[in-house]
């Protein structure tokens, strides 16, 4: 039985049937798809529909978000996408982050069974969401930008980076073995210095763009990640690292292990703003994004 449309309904259809058409369609569009969620999710598909149904963000919480994940300014973004946890600028062309940052700190590094939620954004539309089938099959992995393991503060927040918008394809022995090795340290320096700031994204090199069979995600060459954090002196200092979304002998541990392998890939801010075209720190004056963005490091931080 259908629902009965009410008398506004009614009296648009006997006078204003074709407007009413017109701005139904508009409303349908702008809210985009529900949620497409992946087999094998291990959260239940009525629990997630409570998180979604939470997105977007009011104006006033997404504004504490930015400036709690973007405490440097919040660089130029056609798509913005807020959650209390982190920030994503998306990109509907290539259905890929282009960068995300979040807050990390000591008391957020816990431990939480993982339980996959794979789904998309119900924020975008189906033609700028990623989809289930898009990686089907394809050798990538679903990559996290934002990683779950950061985010077992909770199960909601666990689940929401599950979101395709916060996903890249990666190879599996970028994302089961370096990435997930530099994410480790992310969490030991965020334990051991109590706060670090984290902003990461894929980087394209070359003329033209690889995407996975569907033709619909793009497939970066390299990944960066950007940490900040306070120094001894006071000042804000940074970490930098490119790895490559590659296979083979790229992907293998030197003799000195994974600390070694991450040293070799560290480099600056200006390179990956190089790379990129974009400006992470745009609310530090020129002289603060100097000091921060042009040394690059000799070692590592230490991790505990």
């Amino acid at each position: 039985m259908k629902p009965n449309p009410g008398p506004v309904a009614a009296a648009s259809r006997s006078v204003h049937g074709k407007i009413w058409a017109v701005v139904l369609v508009v409303l349908l569009g702008v809210a985009g798809a529900r949620a497409e969620v992946c087999t094998g999710s291990k959260v239940g598909a009525s629990t997630l529909k409570k998180y979604d149904k939470k997105l977007p963000l009011s104006d006033s919480d997404a504004a504490t978000a930015i400036a709690e994940h973007l405490p440097f300014g919040q660089p130029d973004c056609d798509k913005l996408l807020v959650l209390t946890d982190y920030v994503v600028c998306y990109d509907v062309e290539k259905r890929i982050p282009k960068w995300v940052a979040y807050k990390l700190t000591k008391a957020d590094v816990t431990s939480r069974t993982r339980k996959d939620a794979f789904r998309s954004d119900p924020r975008l539309t189906d033609d700028e969401n990623a989809h289930c089938s898009d990686y089907k099959g394809t050798g990538y992995d679903r990559g996290h930008s934002a990683p779950n393991a950061d985010f077992n503060r909770s199960a909601e927040s666990q689940a929401d980076t599950y979101y395709f918008s916060n996903m890249s394809p990666q190879t599996k022995a970028l994302n089961e073995q370096r990435w997930a090795e530099l994410e480790d340290h992310v969490r030991s320096w965020a334990k051991s210095f109590g706060t670090v700031y984290v902003m990461m994204g894929p980087i394209f090199v070359g003329n033209s763009v690889r995407t996975v069979p569907s033709g619909r995600v793009a497939i970066p060459t390299e990944f960066f990640k950007i940490v900040v954090r306070k120094g001894d002196d006071g000042k804000w200092t940074a970490q930098t690292f490119v790895l490559p979304n590659g296979t083979g002998a790229m992907m293998q541990l030197p003799s000195g292990g994974v600390d070694a392998y991450l040293l070799s890939h560290v480099t600056n801010v200006d390179f990956v703003k190089g790379l990129t075209s974009a400006e992470y720190f745009p609310g530090l004056t020129a002289a603060e994004r100097t000091t921060l963005e042009t040394p690059t490091p000799t070692s590592l931080w230490p991790t505990n």
